[in-house]
């Protein structure tokens, strides 16, 4: 699969009438769906969830979830049978590699057909093989890993089968900004709650789940304002409990300036505030959290909110700018997606992410809400 030569691999934005999505490779043919921004190397590209000239502006804990390309997928038509993903895997910056890589998924014609191991060892050239494709032309997408970050340098047909451009996406499209829950955490990224929700709702999915910074930052609301979507999901709490980074006394405030940079840009479009799901007994009812080292050393964090009374927070700030004027806002308490009853039956082995069965009810309880989007 090695023998021919590799197509480039630059890429340049669309321009404003492209149909195929953020950013088109140079090969003219493959689409890169659901990144902010791509970074530019020699014979790759990568795509990063935040603008990466900006990087330097945030957290190295917000770059690094934003390194990982959940929801980002690549495009194309194609009668093949058989493709190949070349790739370079980018290491999590200060953490081990994990024992078992987040998955790439394979999408053929809008639903998902298999996933495929992803390969280790970072920055070597490595090989994703896709083989078995059903016959005939079809649209075919190639999900990249939730974590960690991939450096692509071609996808091609291994049966020299052209590839050509996909059908224009004129599907409405989402944003979902969120913390490890709403990135896809354990799942291949085609299994996280709002890619669920988006195949059943017909949407155009942009994941904005940061794992660990779900925290309002202002350059992140800035992000999500200034993309297109016809609806917006802010899934918002769990890392303001677990980090205790926001305060009773910031935490309403900050939902507000995120919300106004988001009404500066997209007045009209609805936007939902989600409630942290059912955390266990001891976030539900104690301010405290606990955090664990790479080195395997736990540390308590003292805060001051538990994950009801940050509940009670949002949902108070929602409540307020619908009194003023709001009405394309909505609140919606995140136990109706993740309940106690859903811990009970083993769906949150961590304790704190629904698994992959869990995050699949998240996205089908979504979905069947009569204002669901």
């Amino acid at each position: 699969m090695t023998g021919a030569p590799l197509p480039s691999v630059a890429s340049a934005p669309p321009g404003p009438d492209a149909p195929t999505g953020g950013f088109v490779l140079a090969d003219g043919a493959t689409a890169v769906d659901g990144a902010v921004d791509l970074e530019r190397g020699d014979g790759w590209v990568q795509p990063w969830r935040l603008p990466y000239a900006d990087l330097e502006l945030h957290h190295p804990l917000l770059a690094v979830a934003a390194m990982g390309p959940s929801g980002v997928r690549l495009r194309c038509t194609t009668d093949a049978r058989h493709l190949a993903l070349h790739v370079q895997p980018v290491a999590l910056p200060g953490a081990p590699p994990p024992a078992v890589p987040a998955p790439y998924a394979l999408v053929v014609d809008g639903e998902p057909l298999r996933e495929v191991p992803a390969p280790a060892e970072p920055l070597a050239d490595a090989v994703v093989d896709l083989p078995g494709l059903p016959p005939g032309e079809k649209q075919v997408e190639v999900w990249l890993p939730v974590l960690p970050g991939v450096r692509i340098r071609a996808l091609r047909a291994v049966d020299g089968r052209p590839l050509r451009s996909p059908a224009p996406d004129r599907r409405p499209r989402w944003t979902v900004y969120g913390s490890s829950i709403t990135q896809g955490h354990g799942v291949a990224a085609t299994g996280s709650w709002p890619a669920v929700a988006a195949r059943r709702l017909g949407l155009r999915l942009t994941n904005l789940g940061y794992g660990g910074s779900c925290l309002l930052d202002p350059l992140v609301a800035r992000v999500v304002a200034a993309l297109p979507a016809d609806r917006i999901t802010l899934e918002v709490g769990i890392n303001v409990h677990n980090s205790a980074a926001l305060r009773d006394r910031t935490l309403g405030p900050a939902l507000h300036g995120f919300l106004a940079a988001v009404r500066d840009r997209r007045p009209d479009v609805p936007v939902t505030v989600v409630s942290p799901v059912y955390g266990g007994e001891l976030r539900e009812d104690t301010p405290d959290s606990w955090y664990e080292t790479p080195d395997g050393v736990r540390r308590r964090i003292s805060g001051d909110m538990t994950l009801r009374h940050i509940r009670g927070a949002l949902e108070d700030v929602v409540a307020v700018r619908r009194r003023r004027g709001d009405g394309r806002l909505a609140y919606l308490d995140g136990r109706e997606l993740f309940g106690a009853e859903d811990a009970a039956a083993g769906r949150m082995p961590d304790g704190l992410h629904p698994d992959a069965a869990g995050q699949r009810l998240m996205g089908e309880r979504w979905a069947e809400r009569p204002t669901a989007g």
